[in-house]
């Protein structure tokens, strides 16, 4: 996470066995002094997953494959990490912007890299939260019984090649949605006044 340029995170702890939760926001310097507790949890059957406090330029997808991530690439939306969270399955957190956006164009904006991925069977989803690099994850059991660790496949925190385009594309998108919306909106009231 301190790859993507984040400096406060919201960790949210899950039982996996009692479905409880526990959040904590912490600073990057409070992340890296909880990292024992952390891993006490983790051992205790809790999943750790992470995510930028606040306001961010980041999305994440979880689920891809390394098709998902080849084709990524070749739109030029590169990574800026990715996440080995099961044998073959991977999570790719893809910086958009260093400016934080708001989270309607994130949504809009992960939703249309979705878009293309995962034809070969598997399910891509958005996610808010990530998975934390060297935890386990504890969904999957692997042969033995054991869970399999989260690790960092690569990380070089840029932003990638093609979001400014992609962005500028999405804005112009967005105000026709959001023009649309409050059409409807004055028709519905005037359509009530006139009754």
């Amino acid at each position: 996470m301190m790859a993507l340029g984040a400096d406060s995170f919201l960790i949210t702890l899950i039982d996996t066995q009692h479905g409880r939760q526990e959040q904590r926001r912490l600073r990057q310097r409070e992340l890296e002094k909880s990292m024992a507790w952390l891993k006490r949890m983790n051992a205790r059957g809790y999943d750790v997953w992470v995510r930028p406090d606040g306001e961010h330029g980041l999305v994440l997808l979880a689920g891809v494959d390394l098709i998902d991530l080849q084709r990524l690439r070749e739109r030029g939306f590169n990574p800026a990490a990715v996440l080995e969270t099961g044998r073959q399955q991977y999570q790719a957190w893809l910086k958009l912007s260093q400016q934080p956006l708001e989270e309607p164009v994130r949504s809009v904006a992960a939703q249309g890299l979705v878009r293309g991925l995962a034809r070969h069977g598997a399910n891509v989803i958005v996610r808010e939260d990530g998975r934390l690099a060297g935890f386990t994850n504890q969904q999957v059991l692997r042969a033995g019984g054991r869970h399999p660790f989260v690790q960092v496949a690569e990380a070089n925190g840029g932003v990638a090649p093609a979001a400014t385009v992609y962005l500028a594309r999405l804005d112009h998108e967005i105000a026709k949605l959001r023009e649309v919306q409050m059409e409807r909106e004055r028709g519905s009231r005037s359509h009530g006044q006139s009754r």
